[in-house]
């Protein structure tokens, strides 16, 4: 039925967005009516299924001059046919296979990061032939993240111009050397060449998967599927403390090798990701792998299809406008860059990159002798990666907000408790012998600091960003979070020296708090949200959460 007074939300957004003269709108008008005319008359069975599902916007102005409407973007959230099924065990399993390839990518990033809490304890035995000092141990555990920064990057070229699926196989490549060498290594410099060459990698990785991962999945599972990267990230840690816990460093290193190798080889089975396709005129190849991950669902996928298609003609006609200098600088993009930047700054200053560098150190000098400092690394990674599954569950029952909340007042009771109990016996003051208290504290900081502030930031990255930026601006969020976490594994031995491993808990528990009060004022909810409706909202007049215009979300249920 014609409805010629259809009030769209989505529509009408755009229509605001859309500015200019009826001249130049008619214009752009009838270039995109032949475009997505030529496009639906290769799927016409497929268009004749959704045509009384679908809303028209077609018609004339009382004026005589054409609807704007007919053309306009409409959120895919805004349109839904009658026969559309969210849950399909064909959709999930296509999804889960190309999330599972990036956990295997993800797994084999986190194995380097782990690694130097296996080397340095090693490379301090008296028989080992490259023994080392504080000073060389420092450069050992930092140096990865060091290199990381020009991955990141690099990552964001990379993203745009072969694909996210190709960004990814080429990542791992340097991963492979980087072990070779590791294993191989005669001297230290070599030792450092290798760690430098693994975290360039871990650069290429971080932001292509998370970036691939959002942009294939559907709104109800993209959170779950966003945050198993990070399990699997925990479980690379897992594995090489593990491995090092029975193992010589060197067959550690060279058994790093399987898991990029695998990844490579998976990746040439699955699909790229769509958003990138229709970006790159490809909109035929975008409904193909659009069908495999909606489990054959022809009719959605040609609907998102269309969409992404009109999304992009409507981000080309406003670029126009628009220097590319200035486009980074749009609320769309700016303000997102700001929010998840500095979480990240406050997520490395409270602990939770530095328990994993420093494990077998910071544990050995909590517990003294009473235990095998190895398998307590074993143990605080295996809580590490159990509580990344938790939170991958959590996210696809309960919103991001709750979860920040929750992990970051967690992270400062736990950090502070534990300072608290450290600080009589870093200052000679005598300390309780109960070992328990510490250990509990300890595990409970990293459960909590999992639960929320480890994986929300990526989960944010993918999320958050517009397509038009997501590679660059990813990209650039993992260079500067590498880079302070560079400064920060560089200067922990330091700081523990002049404050003590009670200060430094306690420095982690008040950034923990800092962090808690900034999300909650922040942080927008994007559970269930649709990529375009949290672009929508950071394109509002909003700066904070809390004060957010509500008007219009009551009424559309955006963001």
């Amino acid at each position: 039925m014609m409805r010629a007074d259809n009030k769209d939300t989505g529509c009408d957004l755009c229509h605001r967005r859309g500015g200019g003269s009826n001249i130049t709108n008619n214009a752009t008008n009838t270039d995109k009516t032949k475009r997505l005319s030529t496009f639906r008359q290769k799927h016409s069975d497929e268009l004749t299924m959704c045509s009384d599902n679908k809303s028209e916007h077609s018609g004339t102005d009382d004026d005589g001059e054409t609807s704007q409407k007919d053309t306009q973007y409409q959120p895919l959230q805004g349109k839904k046919p009658a026969n559309r099924r969210k849950y399909t065990w064909k959709s999930v399993a296509a999804q889960s296979f190309v999330t599972s390839a990036v956990m295997l990518s993800s797994a084999s990033c986190g194995m380097p990061v782990g690694y130097s809490a296996i080397l340095l304890p090693q490379l301090k035995y008296p028989n080992e032939t490259l023994r080392i000092d504080d000073e060389i141990g420092s450069w050992i555990a930092s140096v990865h993240s060091a290199a990381t920064p020009f991955g990141s990057l690099l990552s964001g070229v990379l993203m745009d111009r072969c694909g996210r699926k190709l960004a990814l196989q080429i990542a791992s490549m340097p991963l492979i050397v980087g072990w070779i060498l590791i294993g191989l290594a005669p001297n230290h410099a070599i030792l450092l060449l290798g760690r430098l060459v693994a975290g360039l990698s871990a650069g290429l990785t971080a932001a292509a998967g998370q970036v691939l991962i959002g942009e294939i999945s559907e709104p109800h599972l993209r959170g779950m599927f966003s945050s198993v990267p990070f399990a699997s990230y925990s479980f690379g840690i897992l594995l090489v403390y593990a491995l090092g816990s029975l193992l010589p460093w060197r067959y550690v290193a060279g058994l790093s090798t399987v898991l990029p190798i695998m990844a490579i080889t998976i990746f040439f089975f699955l699909p790229e990701s769509p958003v990138w396709l229709v970006r790159h005129d490809k909109p035929d190849k975008a409904r193909k792998a659009l069908l495999w991950l909606r489990g054959g669902n022809a009719l959605q996928a040609r609907l998102e299809t269309e969409h992404l298609t009109e999304r992009v003609d409507l981000e080309k006609k406003h670029a126009s406008t628009t220097s590319s200098r200035h486009l980074f600088f749009r609320p769309e993009v700016i303000k997102p860059f700001i929010i998840i930047n500095l979480f990240n700054l406050m997520q490395i200053l409270s602990g939770t990159y530095i328990i994993v560098f420093y494990a077998v150190d910071i544990l050995s000098h909590i517990n003294g002798q009473s235990i095998d400092h190895f398998m307590a690394a074993v143990l605080t990674a295996a809580i590490r990666f159990v509580f990344s599954l938790i939170a991958s569950l959590l996210l696809a029952l309960i919103g991001r907000r709750a979860l920040a909340m929750t992990s970051g007042l967690g992270t400062t009771i736990s950090a502070l408790c534990l300072g608290t109990f450290l600080y009589p016996r870093d200052n000679c003051f005598g300390a309780s012998s109960n070992g328990y208290f510490a250990a509990l504290c300890v595990l409970l900081y990293v459960a909590t600091n999992t639960v929320g502030f480890m994986i929300l930031p990526g989960v944010m990255l993918g999320e958050l960003f517009p397509a038009k930026v997501r590679g660059l601006a990813g990209g650039l969020t993992f260079m500067v979070f590498n880079f302070a976490l560079f400064a920060m594994a560089k200067a922990f031995p330091f700081v523990k020296n002049e404050v003590g491993v009670h200060g430094v808990f306690w420095i982690f528990g008040g950034s923990s708090l800092v962090a808690s009060v900034f999300l909650y004022l922040m942080l927008p909810e994007t559970k269930g949200k649709s990529l375009t409706q949290i672009e929508d909202y950071f394109q509002q007049g909003n700066v904070t959460w809390v004060a957010r215009k509500r008007g219009e979300e009551e009424k559309t249920d955006d963001v």
